[in-house]
């Protein structure tokens, strides 16, 4: 039944409950909700209080003509004609199209017209026939007024900000006072917000609204009304020509005449072409006339992109209004919002949250979300975690729910009791059915009065890892110990526990800094070079991304990284490499063998080096901050003299590469020449993984031989896969047991 009661009529609900066990009557009536609405902190109490009914004057009269009870129900039991007040709320918020209000109880019980609550206001000399007529008579009335053409297409913010759904506006009083200042101006009186999008224009247009409600704007904006019109609410319905400049003139005509008015239009770049079809005027071209003579005030809202490609290159629509640049705020600023926004979410979604969870919130949220705005994505975040927070059910909860599954079978078995006339029956049922409902009741209160639940760090780290496909290591410390990372590593890669040390080493110093960085790896073919950038890729993160640099050896193959520039073929299409780093932010990026690649490709990886980002041939911007770089070369091996280590391999990347590029790397491993007992694990290593194929175990000198053939001073690894086949093709097919 209380499905579509608001938060506020549910609460007056359970007090009606409360005051009900407090008078120790045995059922719920009219008499107790209407002593719930009179407690209530709401607008209509404090209206009742001008027919001089407080809750203390109806409760004291009410014990006089009915008393207390002597013994608290174990039952709470509805009185028929408070079923049918809900009954009429439920009639009454349908006709209005919105949730039960506590406004809608109280009307309901005006319309039953009987009950004792009634009876009692009559005692007490209350006219009831003016009350109803106060109540429901004026409203319905008012509804039956004529709207204006703007009222039906539009939204009034100001009506809005009236019944406080806004949330604050917190930091943006420079841009408010602007705004201000323009729409009091003589001439030119438009403003026009540009900023990215998620900074908060439409938000500082809600909160003007809210000021012009409490009155703290000047003397001229007083008594204005916002409203807010989208373009589709225009063109909607004009199928002939003719019809859209019509419409879009008698709201020009009735925003001028009536002075009232201040039109805000979001996304005011859809004016340009609105309606304009074959023969007919766009919507820009019908409103240039009426802002230049300055007969009415309008506010535009766009990002800074479509400012450009659209109303910038439109200099007569574009001289008429005045543009506000909204920028992303400052960290501290976002916190202050947060602060102002917190105990409002945690009312709505019934939690609790520390400062230090908000300072955690704000810190991943900038870290990872770099492609969205502030305030927006931290906002987005914060309503998630609390949603998220909220849904961890309790035992009571999933009780309750149980009982409602249980209520509705003995309904049901009650009904066709009485169909089967087995009345003994329906009376026991009958009797399940209120049991039940009492248990419900008393869950109701128990859950009502329990304390909120709060949100912790699993739950933000739960919502991240949902939002963004973010690895697990980059929010727990597990993974950070280095002796278990080398394990898992060396078990993989084999023969170069050194230059897994150096990287793990170069990670660890690296994970908290938020950028992209550049290891090298650097060693004679076959050593293991891709296999631990490979590795390495697939423990730290769920996309790896591998690029043969071979591929671009020309200057023209950058554009397969970056798209074909504006006019060749390809423009269109996003199919470039690093398309799959703009939709997957946290990846390990491998360059395999990058001396192959052009000089000019080799330039392209300064900037992602040195800003953690690049643009892309279409503009959009990349995010390299959680990528790392890892890059193999043969260009150069360690050479060793008697005792001494010659400095030449470095000597001969840095002429290779340039000092620039080798500058920008946060370091360069060496990898070690493997040695026999390296190969023979290898041997065993590849053995074991011929699962379900020929399995034979090699002796020590089959060891020896497929070494000796391999070559493995020159070839490293590379010829031991290919020896193996050959070997086992020789022997009859067996089986591991």
């Amino acid at each position: 039944m209380f499905q579509n009661f608001s938060e506020e009529a549910r609460k007056t609900i359970t007090i009606a409950k409360q005051e009900m066990q407090s008078l120790k009557h045995p059922y719920v009536g009219s008499e107790h909700l209407l002593l719930a609405i009179l407690k209530s902190k709401e607008n209509i109490s404090s209206r009742l209080k001008e027919y001089s009914l407080s809750y203390e004057n109806f409760r004291e009269e009410l014990i006089k003509t009915i008393g207390c009870g002597k013994e608290k129900s174990e039952w709470f039991l509805y009185t028929p004609i408070l079923k049918n007040i809900f009954g009429n709320a439920i009639e009454i918020s349908k006709e209005l199209n919105c949730e039960v209000a506590t406004e809608h109880l109280l009307m309901g019980m005006l319309e039953e017209g009987e009950g004792i609550a009634i009876r009692i206001l009559m005692n007490m000399g209350i006219d009831i026939d003016k009350m109803y007529h106060d109540f429901i008579l004026k409203p319905a009335k008012k509804g039956k007024k004529k709207k204006l053409l703007i009222e039906e297409l539009g939204v009034d913010f100001t009506e809005k900000a009236r019944k406080g759904e806004f949330d604050p506006v917190i930091g943006r009083e420079k841009e408010l006072k602007r705004m201000m200042e323009i729409l009091t101006r003589r001439n030119k009186n438009n403003p026009l917000l540009i900023g990215d999008a998620g900074v908060g224009k439409t938000a500082i247009v809600e909160e003007l609204s809210r000021r012009i409600v409490s009155g703290e704007v000047p003397s001229k904006l007083l008594n204005k009304r916002v409203i807010n019109i989208d373009m589709s609410s225009l063109v909607a319905g004009t199928k002939y020509r003719g019809e859209f400049e019509d419409k879009i003139n008698k709201l020009i005509k009735e925003i001028e005449e009536s002075d009232d008015f201040i039109l805000f239009i979001d996304e005011i770049h859809t004016l340009i072409g609105a309606g304009g079809a074959e023969g007919a005027i766009d919507a820009s071209n019908i409103l240039k006339p009426a802002l230049a003579r300055n007969k009415m005030h309008c506010i535009g809202a766009t990002t800074t992109l479509e400012y450009k490609k659209y109303m910038e290159s439109d200099k007569a629509l574009d001289r008429r209004f005045q543009t506000i640049l909204i920028e992303e705020p400052k960290l501290e600023t976002v916190k202050n919002i947060l602060l102002g926004l917190k105990p409002i979410y945690e009312k709505f979604h019934h939690v609790t949250m520390s400062e230090e969870i908000l300072d955690q919130l704000i810190y991943l949220t900038d870290k990872y979300l770099s492609e969205r705005k502030n305030p927006d994505k931290t906002i987005d975040i914060l309503d998630e975690v609390c949603a998220h927070a909220n849904l961890k059910e309790n035992k009571k909860v999933k009780k309750y729910r149980e009982l409602s599954t249980q209520l509705k079978e003995m309904i049901d078995c009650k009904k066709e009791s009485i169909i089967e006339q087995d009345f003994q029956k329906a009376i026991d049922y009958r009797e399940k059915e209120n049991r039940i409902r009492h248990e419900m009741n008393q869950l109701e209160l128990e859950i009502s009065h329990q304390g909120y639940g709060t949100v912790n760090k699993k739950d933000l780290e739960e919502v991240l890892k949902m939002k963004i496909d973010m690895p697990i290591y980059e929010l727990s410390n597990a993974s950070k110990n280095k002796k278990t990372l080398q394990k898992q590593l060396e078990r993989k890669v084999i023969g170069q526990r050194k230059a897994i040390s150096e990287l793990l080493d170069i990670y660890l110093q690296n994970q908290e800094e938020h950028k992209c960085y550049g290891v090298l790896f650097s060693g004679s073919s076959g050593v293991g070079k891709t296999l631990l950038a490979e590795e390495f890729g697939h423990l730290f993160s769920n996309h790896v991304v591998r690029l043969d640099m071979s591929e671009y050896s020309e200057a023209h193959s950058i554009s397969k990284l970056i798209g074909s520039p504006a006019g060749y073929v390809g423009y269109d299409d996003a199919c470039h490499a690093f398309e799959e780093i703009r939709t997957n932010p946290f990846s390990v990026l491998i360059l395999d063998e990058i001396e192959k690649a052009h000089p000019k490709v080799w330039n392209l990886f300064f900037q992602i080096l040195d800003n953690s980002e690049l643009k892309d041939s279409k503009g959009n911007v990349i995010d390299f901050h959680n990528v790392i770089l890892l890059l193999t070369t043969n260009v150069s091996q360690k050479k060793e003299l008697g005792f001494q280590q010659k400095s030449q391999p470095l000597e001969e990347l840095n002429e290779t590469f340039g000092v620039p590029f080798m500058n920008r790397l946060e370091g360069v491993i060496f990898f070690e020449k493997l040695t026999e007992e390296s190969l023979y694990k290898i041997i065993d290593q590849k053995v074991k993984e011929r699962k379900g194929r020929a399995y034979k175990a090699l002796t020590m000198r089959e060891k020896q031989e497929i070494v000796q053939k391999s070559n493995f001073l020159e070839y490293g690894a590379r010829q031991i896969s290919t020896l193996l086949k050959k070997y086992y093709q020789k022997l009859p097919i067996q089986t591991k047991n």
